[in-house]
């Protein structure tokens, strides 16, 4: 009879390490955003990256699942993330103090564009290219008007400059409304600006100019949920151990280093501005950003 009771207790110790083990086995479901300015893209950068930190820290945190959110803009996405609706949302977005308290919303402390975004060339009406050529100060930018999505922290950094910005949204309208010469410029980052030359630029009456830089620090961060407090240790861990390998500039170069290229960043004149939102920013992002070469020699501020 004792022998059966220890039988039996010992079975039922390995279907509970059986049922332990399947239950660690069970994959961690993360969520990320699907752009509203990439309809027609292939997996985004972001995307790309965020997989590659979840890769880098399995063996401590187990298996993972990731899977497309539906397809919204930012104040929709900021309203997923603080109402937590998607298991582990992460939403890629430059940094902007006013999205919400940091017991409701949180970022991850690593710039995943290495900076890049901070690079802006601009599409511009056909028919303006000569006289944007000839621009050479920045208070001669600023009689320009310039076409922005609704909700992006470009607006707020444009405006806080001087600038008259229109925003637009759905996004795509705003090389129309260029095309039209409604808008003089409408400005996408460096590792932005081949793939959608690509797709918009035969637009009738849409040019791009070859001539103007604009650069604003601009540090992208992925968002979460505060509650998310181990995805967010784990991406975090994930994000670092990337960069330190090499494996997370490999991915950049794949993804960006060709639009860098395209865009010819030092024949342009560079003229700086002030980002008044990264004020707030508690760790040195810049230390993690990738040297552009600009024309030094052309820069107005």
């Amino acid at each position: 009879m004792k022998s059966h009771n220890s039988l039996a207790h010992s079975i039922g110790i390995c279907w509970l390490l059986v049922a332990a083990d399947a239950l660690s086995a069970t994959p961690t479901v993360f969520t990320h955003r699907v752009r509203d300015a990439y309809v027609n893209s292939s997996p985004t950068y972001e995307t790309a990256l965020l997989k590659l930190a979840l890769d880098k820290t399995v063996a401590e945190y187990g298996p993972y699942e990731l899977k497309p959110a539906p397809q919204i803009n930012v104040s929709r996405s900021l309203q997923s993330i603080k109402a937590n609706t998607f298991p582990n949302y992460f939403a890629s977005l430059g940094y902007n103090e006013s999205y919400g308290s940091p017991d409701e919303i949180s970022y991850i402390r690593f710039p995943i564009d290495l900076g890049l975004l901070s690079y802006r060339t601009c599409f511009a009406p056909q028919s303006s290219l000569e006289q944007l050529a000839k621009i050479n100060t920045l208070d001669e930018l600023r009689k320009l008007t310039i076409g922005q999505g609704r909700g992006w922290v470009d607006g707020s950094i444009l405006k806080h400059n001087g600038f008259n910005v229109v925003e637009v949204e759905p996004y795509s309208v705003l090389f129309k409304m260029v095309a039209a010469h409604r808008l003089d410029l409408f400005c996408r980052g460096a590792n932005e600006i081949k793939e959608e030359f690509e797709q918009w630029g035969t637009t009738e009456g849409l040019g791009y100019d070859r001539h103007l830089l604009i650069y604003y620090p601009m540090p992208i961060f992925f968002y979460t949920n505060s509650q998310n407090k181990e995805a967010i240790a784990r991406v975090t861990k994930g994000l670092k151990k990337a960069y330190k390998d090499g494996s997370l500039l490999a991915l950049w170069r794949t993804q960006h280093q060709a639009s860098v290229d395209f865009a010819e960043l030092d024949k342009r004149k560079v003229f700086r501005l002030d980002n008044p939102l990264v004020k707030s920013v508690d760790f040195d992002y810049s230390k993690y950003f990738y040297h552009v070469n600009i024309n030094r020699k052309a820069s107005h501020q």
